[in-house]
């Protein structure tokens, strides 16, 4: 892997793809967006992998 893997949150995920948070978390339940983890900090927050956001986005210019 070449990439350094961070995590995003939301906030950084609708950044740098330009998609809305409600199209982030339909595409993610039809399978055709990288789903978000969990991680615990005080609470339930969420994160996505950089690099499978990244791999979404390689897809997507591929034409795939």
């Amino acid at each position: 892997m070449t990439d350094d893997v961070e995590f995003w949150p939301l906030k950084v995920v609708v950044q740098k793809v330009g998609l809305s948070k409600t199209e982030i978390y339909r595409r993610a339940a039809e399978g055709t967006f990288p789903k978000s983890r969990d991680y615990r900090d005080g609470g339930i927050r969420k994160f996505w992998l950089s690099t499978e956001v990244r791999a979404w986005q390689d897809a997507i210019i591929a034409g795939q």
